[in-house]
C-alpha cells in the first residue's frame, strides 16, 4: 500500500477546512492516512432530531465526508473523488455526546473507488457502532480540491 505524501495530506486538510457543512457541524478531521480518514463532531441542538439524538442526515453527511477524503487520499494529486452513490444502514440510535466516522477505501480504481464508512456514537467514554455506509466514489481527473 502506498503512503500519503505530506503535500497530499496538507491538500486534504485544506480542502476539509473549506467545507461549510463540516464547519457548521463543528467537525474535526482527526486522522488522515492513505485510504483512511477519521472525522468527529460533538452533539449540538443544531444537529439533533426530535428525540435529541443525532439526526440521520448528520450521520450520513459525516460518513460521506470521511469516505470522500479516504478516496481522495488514493487518487493522483489534482484529481478529485465525488460521491456517485451510497447506501446507509442505521444500526442503533445515535444517542450520545460525539460522533466518530471512519472512512476506508475497500477497492481503489482508476474511475471508481468503493469505500466503507462506519459511524460510532460515543457516550460517557463508551463507543457503539450506530451506522455503516457502503459507497462508490467517481474519480474526476484534474478537478483539483478547490
Amino acid at each position: 500500500m502506498s503512503e500519503l505524501s505530506i503535500s497530499q495530506k496538507a491538500e486534504i486538510e485544506a480542502s476539509f477546512a473549506k467545507q461549510g457543512l463540516m464547519r457548521t457541524f463543528g467537525a474535526e478531521l482527526d486522522s488522515v492516512e492513505y485510504g483512511k480518514t477519521i472525522i468527529s463532531m460533538p452533539f449540538t441542538e443544531a444537529v439533533s432530531q426530535q428525540h435529541q439524538f443525532f439526526h440521520g442526515g448528520t450521520i450520513g453527511s459525516l460518513a460521506d465526508t470521511a469516505c470522500g477524503y479516504a478516496a481522495i487520499s488514493v487518487v493522483a494529486q489534482g484529481d478529485a473523488a465525488l460521491t456517485a452513490e451510497f447506501k446507509m444502514n442505521f444500526l442503533a440510535p445515535a444517542d450520545g455526546d460525539r460522533l466518530i466516522a471512519i472512512g476506508k477505501v475497500i477497492k481503489p480504481g482508476r474511475t471508481l473507488i468503493v469505500c466503507q464508512g462506519d459511524v460510532f456514537i460515543e457516550k460517557n467514554g463508551n463507543r457503539k457502532l450506530c451506522a455503516t455506509m457502503l459507497m462508490t466514489m467517481c474519480v474526476v481527473k484534474n478537478l483539483g480540491h478547490k
